[in-house]
């Protein structure tokens, strides 16, 4: 089976297109954040859920999938809005192959607010498709 999972593209694009951010890792092997002045503002996305978006072709064994991405914002509030909006403008609509399509905002809310900073977690879907390999 061919791995239709866009993490590490979507970590290179937000890399790629917004510089500011001081850490930009999968959320699953990140460290911790510890010292919140140097490793802020963070962007840590992951794989959060993916599910099947049709029938199976039997004819050549492919079917349509949704994978939806959770990326977790770490800031400051004074930078929270400005920070989000580049998130948002590096990801929203963008292809990342011509097996994916373009990426679409899902969502996104504020898991918690501690001091000055603040958790902000987004979810963006892309439809592919999962496929059996060229050589199986």
């Amino acid at each position: 089976m061919n791995d239709p999972d866009i993490t590490q593209l979507l970590i290179g694009r937000i890399k790629d297109q917004c510089p500011g951010f001081a850490t930009v890792e999968e959320a699953w092997f990140a460290a911790p954040i510890d010292d919140f002045d140097a490793a802020t503002p963070a962007v840590l996305p992951y794989l959060a859920d993916d599910g099947a978006a049709g029938e199976v072709e039997t004819l050549r064994p492919k079917q349509k999938i949704s994978m939806t991405y959770g990326v977790w914002l770490v800031c400051k509030r004074a930078e929270f809005k400005a920070q989000r909006q580049a998130l948002r403008e590096a990801l929203f609509g963008y292809g990342f192959s011509e097996m994916h399509d373009p990426i679409a905002y899902r969502g996104g809310e504020t898991t918690d607010i501690r001091g000055d900073l603040i958790w902000w977690r987004e979810f963006w879907t892309v439809g592919t498709w999962l496929s059996k390999s060229p050589n199986a």
